[in-house]
């Protein structure tokens, strides 16, 4: 089985590797060449188009940033659809709306192709340890034919549902890190206002009802100053904004979601290329505390 992948990113390049260490013959396509070197340099073969791409494999993994550079890559004189044949299998790990999965899907499935969102969670860390959480929405052959392939990047690997169930538990899960991030920011602000060392309160929040795992992605991260970016907050805000349009269009009203992303938003505009936990930097301004490790 020829295996391909587009979007060697944070995330898409680590996951390259694993499945490069499981035997399958790999072939990729990206924008940026350090990541391609670094991928052939680890056996990967290197094709010029997403078409060729296509023709040459037998699954097609994608994982991109952003809605746009879906479409650059799916459609197109060069994209995945005109290229794609009967029995070929696309999984796109992006975070994307059901909306475009399902036009995707559709574009492919004029082809005779198969198609499944599979957004993933775990981060970079995730990624490099082939222990992501894998949540598939697609028609149960794709999941099958595909499952033993996405055990190697992953360790909790679920089919969840038919096209583009994959993307609204992903947008869920991302606007509760939203949520989560904007309270812990506030609650650990108020903490250092207050003369509580932060280690203190993260060790007896962890231990307590009020802990989510948001708190183990960021505090360590906030106490070290150490924001660079495994998860960005213009990624997130992006999200976030997705599950908003979802709620909007099932006619749910989410206020809470709403509030946190005014929070996210304003932590964007000055910091949006730095990670997620960097979302308590404007608050610790405002109030003229930094959140750090006690001496």
């Amino acid at each position: 089985m020829k295996i391909g992948f587009i979007g060697l990113g944070t995330m898409g390049l680590p996951m390259t590797k694993n499945i490069l260490a499981a035997g399958y013959d790999t072939y990729v396509v990206s924008r940026s060449r350090p990541p391609i070197e670094e991928a052939v340099n680890s056996g990967a073969k290197e094709v010029k188009s997403p078409r060729e791409l296509v023709e040459i494999c037998d699954i097609i993994l994608t994982c991109l940033p952003l809605p746009q550079h879906i479409l650059d890559v799916y459609e197109g004189e060069n994209g995945l659809i005109a290229g794609a044949t009967e029995g070929k299998l696309i999984i796109d790990h992006s975070t994307v709306s059901p909306e475009l999965n399902q036009q995707m899907s559709e574009g492919l499935a004029s082809k005779g192709a198969l198609f499944m969102d599979a957004p993933v969670s775990g981060g970079p860390m995730g990624a490099k340890a082939g222990s992501l959480t894998i949540m598939c929405g697609g028609a149960e052959e794709a999941f099958i034919k595909s499952y033993d392939l996405l055990k190697v990047i992953g360790e909790y690997v679920v089919h969840v549902g038919p096209t583009g169930s994959g993307s609204v538990i992903k947008l869920i899960n991302n606007m509760l890190v939203g949520v989560h991030t904007a309270a812990l920011s506030e609650a650990f602000v108020m903490g250092e206002k207050a003369g509580v060392n932060p280690q203190v309160l993260y060790d007896i929040v962890k231990q307590s009802s009020g802990f989510s795992k948001s708190m183990d992605w960021s505090v360590e991260a906030i106490m070290d100053r150490q924001f660079e970016q495994r998860f960005s907050i213009n990624l997130l805000h992006k999200d976030m904004g997705l599950a908003i349009d979802l709620a909007e269009q099932l006619g749910v009203p989410i206020e809470l979601v709403e509030h946190s992303e005014n929070i996210v938003r304003r932590a964007k505009e000055n910091y949006g290329i730095n990670d997620v936990c960097a979302i308590i930097r404007p608050l610790e301004q405002q109030v003229g505390v930094e959140v750090k490790r006690w001496k």
